[in-house]
């Protein structure tokens, strides 16, 4: 028989979060919690993956300083019918995913604040990521070894959206709303500390053209809907057309008609799965005018129909 689990000391537990927590946000005034006015909570520890979650975002405040703690901070933020399946087209703020990370304790202007976005914030501390075994992805967000902070934008999925929204405001409650959270949590924390796998290494001083390339990259993500052409793409790259295909063939590893084709296949996919859209919403959603195209294309890439997903 195997030994029984030590006793959880709740106590230290919520000391532990709340020192944590004022290190990293709290400072007199600062308008910390839910958008609602009659929330009580300002804060929740959820004890895996070990992070403070708060609604609302991690943002510059020019106020005054806090003291920021080793750690990493996410923030995001989502458009309101994200739970309902409604998402905009276009290429706005509404939609991302921001990560802060922090590698030694620093005086900085930031707090916690929720303004007209509904968003969602998480704070990990530095002994919650070795813990989870995701100190070298943590890591591996800092471009060199004296940087003392790192920020991650990234354009947040339909599924990250999904996510963030039930953790806004959970569909369950207790128990099962701390299970939903917790898990939730967890696969934010992934897609921050993996979601930059795809883009490129970019020294906007040495390197111009591949930051150019990769601002095509981000211009193609941001709106899948738009019917993008190769002599568009490579005019904002500032290259001929032959030229812009072989340089993002060798920096991605794939045309950029084949990126943009899989990058909407798999957004389709998302908004299929996790939001529950008809397929043609789907369709129209990432760019194709005609649902049988689209058919086509997402069985080449997955191999079944679209109406698996649903």
């Amino acid at each position: 028989m195997s030994a029984p689990p030590p006793a959880v000391n709740v106590a230290a537990q919520a000391d532990s979060m709340r020192d944590f927590y004022n290190q990293i946000a709290w400072r007199p005034g600062d308008e910390i919690g839910s958008v609602q006015p009659s929330a009580s909570a300002t804060a929740q520890w959820l004890d895996f993956p070990g992070c403070v979650f708060v609604r609302g975002e991690f943002r510059a405040d020019p106020d005054g300083p806090a003291i920021v703690a080793p750690g990493l901070f996410i923030s995001v933020a989502f458009d309101d019918g994200a739970s309902r399946g409604i998402l905009p087209r276009g290429s706005g703020g509404e939609r991302q995913m921001t990560a802060i990370a922090v590698r030694e304790a620093v005086a900085a202007t930031c707090s916690v604040r929720c303004d007209e976005r509904p968003a969602i914030g998480l704070a990990l501390p530095q002994t919650s990521i070795d813990g989870l075994g995701l100190g070298n992805a943590f890591r591996a967000l800092f471009k060199n070894d004296e940087a003392g902070a790192a920020i991650v934008s990234l354009t947040a999925s339909a599924r990250v959206q999904a996510v963030a929204a039930e953790m806004f405001s959970p569909p369950v409650a207790g128990n099962a709303a701390q299970l939903l959270l917790s898990a939730h949590a967890a696969e934010i924390v992934v897609h921050a500390l993996f979601g930059e796998r795809g883009r490129i290494e970019v020294d906007p001083a040495g390197d111009p053209q591949r930051m150019r390339l990769q601002s095509v990259k981000e211009r193609m993500d941001s709106d899948l809907a738009y019917p993008w052409s190769i002599d568009e793409l490579a005019r904002h790259a500032g290259l001929s057309r032959r030229s812009f295909n072989q340089k993002f063939q060798i920096a991605y590893g794939e045309s950029a008609i084949d990126y943009l084709r899989a990058r909407r296949l798999d957004a389709a996919r998302a908004l299929l799965i996790h939001q529950r859209l008809s397929v043609t919403e789907a369709a129209f959603r990432v760019g194709y005018a005609h649902p049988a195209n689209f058919a086509t294309a997402f069985r080449r890439r997955f191999g079944h129909s679209p109406s698996r997903c649903q």
